[in-house]
């Protein structure tokens, strides 16, 4: 199986270069005025994070960054610095994505301040790291890709029901990834307490995300709330998530790639404009809807991971306060 997923992911990447290599960035075809609004970004402080972070605040919105203290907070600070933004216009709230403590307590900081949230852009994530079980016994690229981000959209979603209004929805942004093609989803060991392969989880992390978005933005809809769910692909991009094996280092030299600054741009476009506001609950890669693998469109599938993410984060009512 190790081998199987290795082959998948060199012929998988292999495509996704080719579509990197001729892909164009499409950016934002009007100015984008959001002055006022916020925005919580996790994994804001470096990376692909960083420069959409770095797009909000130019769209004049106040930014709440999760992400954790110590040198993970001094990489934001020195960020914010160097680019000379107004120092009231981010905000760092201490975030671990892999404790659900964490993301408890950095929602409940949010809900105190009382303020309608417009956006929500689930970034942080891991990519083929070793084996690794968090303090509440969830593997690490399950808990910090998704389970963590399915936790904190339940807690911040009174703020964005708060913000969301007829005409201008309030958005959750799922970062995702073209490796969910790798097709592995394991409902029997989701924590690969049975087997572990880097690359399988990873790609396991991503897929629940998608499905995450298709399903929560349909009880979203049938509610009649004002918030849209989008899940998307920032690229191949070169960065700090190739460090963690030889064969992502090789990949991550790619000339291929683009840069995160690109990368930031699809986010952004997902995030602010007005042509995918109808698109909602789809998946999206170089700004463009694309079918996900139909592992992923499996309603049964769908139904099935809610009801046990649902379990996992102890929610008996999703979104309810």
């Amino acid at each position: 199986m190790d081998l199987v997923l290795f082959i998948k992911m060199l012929l998988f990447g292999s495509v996704a270069m080719f579509h990197e290599a001729v892909d164009t960035i499409k950016p934002l075809k009007d100015t984008v005025n959001r002055e006022g609004e916020y925005a919580v970004v996790t994994g804001g402080n470096r990376g692909i994070g960083w420069h959409t972070v770095k797009g909000l605040v130019h769209a004049g919105m106040k930014v709440i960054v999760g992400c954790r203290d110590g040198p993970s907070k001094k990489i934001l600070l020195d960020h914010i610095e160097a680019a000379g933004l107004p120092s009231n216009s981010i905000e760092w709230i201490n975030l671990d994505m892999s404790s659900m403590d964490s993301v408890t307590s950095f929602a409940k900081t949010i809900l105190n301040k009382n303020v309608p949230i417009s956006l929500l852009i689930n970034n942080a994530g891991i990519m083929f790291t070793p084996y690794k079980v968090t303090e509440d016994g969830f593997e690490s690229q399950f808990a910090v890709n998704y389970l963590g981000h399915f936790l904190l959209s339940h807690l911040l979603m009174p703020q964005l029901k708060a913000a969301g209004t007829e005409n201008q929805a309030a958005r959750i942004i799922n970062l995702s990834s073209s490796a969910h093609a790798f097709g592995w989803l394991c409902f029997e060991d989701l924590q690969g307490k049975s087997y572990y392969n880097e690359i399988g989880a990873y790609s396991q992390s991503k897929t629940a995300q998608i499905m995450f978005t298709t399903t929560l933005d349909e009880n979203l809809v049938v509610e009649n709330a004002p918030v849209k769910c989008y899940a998307m692909h920032p690229g191949l991009i070169k960065s700090d998530l190739y460090i963690q094996t030889w064969y992502a280092r090789l990949i991550g030299n790619g000339f291929l790639f683009k840069s995160e600054s690109q990368g930031a741009e699809r986010v952004l476009f997902a995030a602010l404009s007005t042509e995918v506001e109808n698109l909602n609950g789809n998946y999206f890669a170089n700004c463009r809807v694309t079918q996900s693998i139909p592992l992923t469109r499996n309603r049964d599938n769908q139904q099935k991971l809610w009801k046990m993410s649902c379990e996992m984060a102890n929610i008996t009512n999703f979104g309810a306060k």
